[in-house]
């Protein structure tokens, strides 16, 4: 073990203000929730909106990341080289693609505007008013749309900084706009400083303004640091190139549709756990909420393996991939080990932070129990993936969740859950049978083309 130390400290230097802004972007949330959930009091319905509308919009954001994330390993390739040049045309091209994708995701949160009120039939409990949910939502999901161009020019310049290796301005400024959106809520959802009380729109608009202030905070620094003086001089509209917006949407959109796909098999779950009636749905929406803590961290240290692995394959270090790898495995099994620990020994108190409904708090003790299980197996896939992204290996992702997901993911889970009755219990060995083939798909790929490249 000791001799993978040079590579832990490598990975981890990277991956702790990603983990830090994880923690930050995570406490929001669970600020969110709870604030929006304050004010509606006994009234479900302001919680619902907030859900409803952050269940369509993820989609789009999601694959609008996806996108986005090509920018790192491209840029880390070239900054690995050396060449000040390219990397500047690479930021020019960066923000006009970026800026593309804002747009067009922009539209197409637009055109599924109207799919709210399908999606809150989907959602909504017994008893709720579907009318009443959707109306609240519209405002929210408005306010979020408004803010995806904001949110994807600052993605633009934060994966550009990450290819060079800077992960901790992204850490600060998200830290920042993390406390002002808390700040911000507690002003519009309850009505403070002069304010009238919005609700689930207040919400909503906190979010908008803290992404725009994000943006300007990372436009500042771009305008002034000196370290990006070298790719500064490069900026030109002259510089934006249909070969590195290809290279960029060829490594961009296998990632966005993996990303997309896995979340919707999530999204899918907890859907359908809708129709074995609210406690089930509870206890999916609770189990997948304590999950989301592992999964942020293993997100942190993946995407250091990004930049890592693509300043190796940049300056043709090749010897360095294979204890890469695996000390970057160590340390996602490490945390995986520790989570599943915690889930199976602390699910009952864990589950009764979100709820007093004693049949939620049973169901969702039982669900980590399996949960704790995929954690091993989400763990390998993410930072496989994390790695291909880095060596620019992406096309393969595309087939592999392909099969983990449509093929065997729900086709499984539905089987389990309806045919065998075993309820949102069968969901979940869905999702566990989903993660583990990917696991061992990317797992085997990574293997072999790290080989490669060793040779």
């Amino acid at each position: 073990m000791l001799k993978y130390s040079p590579y832990y400290k490598r990975i981890l230097r990277l991956a702790m203000p990603v983990v830090f802004a994880q923690v930050g972007q995570l406490t929001t949330q669970f600020a969110d929730t709870a604030m929006v959930g304050n004010f509606g009091g006994e009234n479900p319905v302001p919680l619902a909106a907030v859900a409803l509308g952050s269940s369509l919009f993820l989609l789009i954001y999601l694959a609008a990341l996806g996108l986005a994330l090509s920018i790192t390993p491209i840029v880390g390739e070239q900054y690995a080289r050396g060449d000040n040049g390219i990397v500047g045309k690479l930021l020019t091209n960066s923000i006009f693609y970026c800026t593309a994708i804002g747009i067009i995701a922009t539209i197409a949160a637009v055109a599924l505007r109207p799919f709210i009120g399908v999606l809150g039939e989907w959602m909504s409990s017994p008893g709720q008013s579907v009318e009443a949910v959707s109306e609240m939502a519209l405002p929210y999901y408005d306010m979020l749309i408004w803010s995806i161009i904001p949110l994807m020019l600052f993605l633009a310049v934060k994966q550009f900084l990450e290819g060079i290796g800077n992960t901790s301005t992204a850490m600060w400024i998200t830290l920042a706009g993390n406390a002002l959106n808390i700040a911000l809520n507690y002003i519009f959802i309850f009505g403070k400083c002069g304010f009238e009380a919005m609700g689930a729109e207040g919400a909503g608009l906190a979010t908008l303004l803290s992404r725009i202030m994000q943006l300007v905070a990372i436009a500042l620094y771009f305008l002034y640091a000196k370290m990006l003086r070298p790719y500064k001089e490069h900026l030109s509209i002259a510089a934006i190139s249909l070969e590195s917006l290809r290279s960029l949407i060829r490594v961009g959109y296998p990632i966005s549709f993996q990303m997309v796909l896995e979340s919707a098999a999530f999204i899918l779950s907890s859907i359908l756990a809708l129709s074995f009636g609210e406690v089930a749905a509870g206890s999916m929406q609770v189990a997948f909420s304590i999950a989301n803590i592992a999964w942020m961290i293993t997100v942190a240290i993946g995407s250091a393996s990004t930049i890592v692995m693509s300043h190796i394959y940049g300056n043709g270090h090749h010897a360095e991939l294979r204890p890469t790898v695996t000390a970057t495995y160590h340390l996602g099994l490490a945390w995986a080990t520790i989570m599943a620990l915690i889930f199976v020994l602390f699910r009952e108190p864990m589950a009764a932070l979100f709820t007093d409904n004693a049949g939620v708090v049973a169901l969702t003790s039982q669900l980590m129990l399996l949960i704790a299980i995929y954690q091993f197996s989400d763990a390998v896939q993410g930072l496989s993936i994390s790695m291909m992204r880095g060596l620019q290996d992406v096309k393969i992702i595309m087939p592999i969740v392909l099969c983990s997901y449509l093929g065997l993911n729900i086709p499984i889970g539905c089987y389990l859950a309806y045919g065998l009755d075993m309820g949102c219990r069968g969901l979940v060995i869905g999702l566990i049978v989903g993660l583990s083939t990917a696991a061992l798909l990317t797992l085997i790929r990574l293997r072999r083309t790290v080989a490669k490249y060793a040779q």
